[in-house]
């Protein structure tokens, strides 16, 4: 295949598959923002080498999804890799990202200063099991969103692109399927936290971080969220209302929770929260004048309270 042929390949795949180049866009614009450029590189990479193997590995004998087929009537119209749409592997990287930034927003102490909201998270916030288990559980969750609605296919934009053999109890996907994704979700986790640790734990800022950006550990869980919205709204649009309201359900706690866990007080961080979190990222000093004060008065206070 020549260059020529290949980029109009690439051309011919972002125009038929536009919703995961936005998302891939939104995701390798929020990681380098927060974990710097290396890191999300390379987490793309490994990522996707780690979806393409078990996906290959399941069409062929079962594992780790279930046995699933793929219809390769957009052959040609789109890139393939070993028998796997190159868009179906690549879609795991933002959903582990996302669903990890949404893991640390629920274990992370925060900060606030207008509508500047902080993380004072911690090396050891950052590769904490916690943080791992939940973060694969957000990804899980999420595919019984995409799932659902990819077996459903032809009645979107989509076009019928596999189906499992046989189909499943939850809406056509077997339970084989969610805990494939567990294991990948967790693997993939897992190489994000050994990279971010391996590549950004000198205490320099990484390249392409930006300290500066206000509410920036807001973009992985806004685009969890809009990854969630888009998969409900599709599933309402082709008349799947039962699944699309079962989508709901799932996801009305979580969200219920997250936003207590944005507005109580108990999950502002003080002094020493603040403290612990500039011993691991100095660099993070310099924008956060009004927060530091802010954090030293209300544990002042409470000491004096005391």
């Amino acid at each position: 295949m020549t260059g020529e042929s290949m980029l109009r390949l690439l051309l011919s795949t972002v125009a038929l598959r536009p919703y995961v180049f936005v998302f891939l866009a939104a995701f390798l614009v929020a990681s380098t923002v927060n974990y710097g450029l290396l890191t999300t590189l390379l987490f793309t990479a490994f990522t996707y080498a780690i979806a393409l193997g078990c996906e290959w590995s399941s069409v062929h004998n079962g594992f780790p999804f279930g046995l699933y087929h793929y219809v390769h009537a957009t052959a040609g119209r789109e890139i393939w890799v070993a028998g796997v749409p190159f868009m179906d592997s690549l879609s795991f990287t933002f959903l582990a990202f996302a669903s990890y930034s949404v893991a640390m927003l629920w274990c992370s102490p925060t900060i606030v200063g207008g509508f500047d909201l902080r993380l004072l998270d911690t090396w050891a916030i950052r590769r904490s099991p916690r943080v791992w288990l939940l973060a694969a559980l957000f990804m899980v969750m999420v595919d019984m969103v995409v799932d659902p609605l990819s077996v459903r296919g032809d009645r979107w934009f989509l076009g019928r692109i596999f189906w499992y053999d046989p189909p499943g109890p939850h809406f056509g996907v077997p339970i084989s399927n969610y805990l494939g994704w567990f294991l990948v979700a967790a693997a993939a986790i897992g190489v994000f936290q050994t990279l971010d640790r391996r590549l950004n734990r000198n205490g320099q800022k990484p390249v392409g971080l930006v300290p500066g950006m206000p509410s920036r550990a807001l973009l992985g869980p806004a685009l969890y969220a809009g990854i969630v919205a888009f998969g409900v709204a599709m599933l309402f649009w082709i008349g799947a209302a039962e699944v699309a309201w079962a989508s709901v359900f799932i996801f009305l706690p979580v969200s219920a929770l997250t936003l207590h866990a944005l507005t109580r007080s108990e999950t502002r961080g003080d002094g020493a929260a603040l403290a612990a979190h500039l011993r691991d990222f100095p660099y993070d000093r310099d924008y956060l004048p009004e927060a530091t004060a802010t954090a030293h008065e209300s544990t002042a206070e409470r000491r004096r309270s005391a």
